[in-house]
């Protein structure tokens, strides 16, 4: 077997922390260093036996890796990403790849440029649950799809700081669901209608309400409804359902105890498909268009979630 690529990790907050995790479960990568500017993050890199670093020109100016996971905020995935593939590194970077679609796009240009492998942590193409639905759907076993829900809804709250750099909601969670839905079905979203249900930040602004529904027509007219919502009576939680004429499925995929578990085995799939990619192999998850595509959908549910106050009130 060819030695694990060596995985440089950039951010070791809470999905960091998540990710390495997963990176000591797999067979063809290994986590060997952190980028965090928090000294407790480092420190806990260090216990862990990582090299740890306050910033990306430390570790760039180290060396010791082949690769780069990017785990860091939101709103910082361009810059980093940018300057990794100007470095000519690999980049596996976590959804959504910036908080807008121009965001994504102009990374993905730089990238294209540079002639490094990108991929986007759209973890849930690694659901072994999900990976079956596709084929069967492909197949035509459920027959016409006229309809599939998706839902996402997180236990607890964000940390106020998180929520100022995430982008909103839809961005935070929805893109999850807009990649999913693409994915699933190969159908791009068309229409979107969003409504909000309730904020208990008075800072948040109309595109980052607690909750919110969506409602969407797709390229090949199927209806899609989406629920996201940030407050649930249980761990985080992810749930699919597709409406066929012959048949019909739901999968809890992230559900109770074992969501968790279901989560990380997901990403451990997805960090080995990236070290393949660094190897050469073909791309087997997100690419650069997809997120791209899947922000472009969450900039216009955030516009409709602007706009649903007047039209509803």
């Amino acid at each position: 077997m060819a030695e694990a690529v060596r995985i440089a990790m950039v951010g070791a907050g809470r999905m960091g922390r998540v990710h390495l995790d997963a990176l000591t479960r797999c067979r063809h990568a290994e986590a060997v260093a952190v980028v965090d500017p928090v000294p407790a993050a480092r420190d806990a890199a260090g216990a862990a036996g990582l090299a740890g670093y306050a910033t990306l020109d430390e570790l760039l100016d180290a060396g010791g890796f082949d690769a780069v996971l990017v785990a860091a905020p939101s709103d910082r995935h361009r810059r980093i990403v940018t300057t990794l593939a100007r470095a000519g590194l690999p980049v596996l970077c976590e959804k959504p790849c910036g908080t807008s679609a121009d965001e994504a796009a102009e990374t993905a240009t730089a990238v294209e440029a540079a002639g490094t492998p990108l991929q986007i942590g759209y973890w849930r193409r690694f659901v072994p649950e999900l990976a079956a639905l596709r084929e069967r759907i492909s197949e035509g076993e459920l027959g016409e799809i006229t309809l599939v829900a998706c839902h996402q809804w997180d236990r607890e709250l964000p940390h106020p700081a998180f929520r100022a750099s995430s982008g909103g909601i839809t961005v935070d969670l929805g893109v999850h669901e807009y990649d999913q839905v693409r994915w699933l079905l190969g159908q791009e979203f068309e229409t979107v209608a969003a409504v909000p249900a309730g904020s208990s930040d008075a800072d948040a602004g109309p595109t980052d309400p607690d909750s919110a529904a969506v409602l969407a027509r797709l390229s090949g007219g199927t209806a899609a409804s989406i629920t996201l919502g940030r407050h649930f009576g249980q761990e985080d939680s992810c749930w699919f359902e597709a409406f066929g004429r012959e048949s019909y499925e739901r999968i809890p995929f992230m559900w109770g105890d074992a969501g968790q578990e279901a989560f990380v085995t997901a990403l451990t799939a997805q960090a080995d498909a990236f070290a393949g990619l660094v190897r050469g192999e073909p791309l087997r998850g997100a690419s650069a268009a997809d997120a791209v595509a899947a922000l472009e959908t969450a900039g216009r549910v955030a516009e409709a979630l602007e706009r649903a106050p007047a039209e509803v009130g």
